[in-house]
């Protein structure tokens, strides 16, 4: 009889652990912010494909870490800079149909892709799960991929659904500015 009852309470404890398993080693957003990252960086690889820009104008970030335009480079790839900008294939990819319009970056990166709006949506959501696994606590700055100013406007509202609301309509600016609306 104790031998059924042990196995009745260990099923039930391997239940639990299977049930709670994501939410212990979710301890943080670092799984999601690295998968969120290298979607961008995959589809800032295909623009810079596309576009033909040459291997040695951008440097590629690795796990965890955006692709970039180098520096010294940037005018090389994107135009913009001039008192009559010449937009090049590259900006039209990442920033959309009006390159100028939408507003050109100084340090191009993936986290540019559609003129910024994926980040933003990827900001949104994150500020989403975080008050899912977190009672609600603010997310911090560090799980947030925007400006310093941007995300301490987000997270001023006081909570995570506020910060999703604000980076979520950010996102749909920037993707009306990519789509020149």
């Amino acid at each position: 009889m104790n031998m059924r009852k042990i196995a009745v309470a260990g099923t039930f404890a391997a239940g639990a652990a299977l049930a709670f398993a994501p939410l212990a080693s979710a301890d943080d957003l670092t799984s999601t912010i690295d998968s969120e990252i290298a979607s961008l960086n995959s589809i800032f690889q295909g623009d810079l494909s596309i576009a033909d820009v040459p291997s040695t104008d951008y440097t590629l970030g690795g796990t965890g870490v955006f692709d970039t335009i180098n520096l010294g480079d940037v005018s090389a790839v994107q135009d913009g800079t001039g008192a009559t900008p010449v937009t090049t294939p590259f900006d039209y990819l990442v920033y959309g149909v009006d390159p100028t319009a939408a507003g050109l970056s100084t340090d191009p990166g993936s986290y540019d892709v559609y003129n910024g709006a994926l980040t933003e949506f990827d900001d949104a959501y994150n500020a989403l799960v975080y008050a899912a696994d977190y009672n609600n606590d603010l997310i911090p700055a560090t799980d947030l991929f925007g400006s310093a100013t941007e995300i301490g406007t987000a997270l001023g509202t006081g909570t995570d659904m506020g910060a999703a609301g604000d980076f979520f309509s950010a996102g749909l600016a920037d993707l009306a500015g990519f789509f020149g609306i």
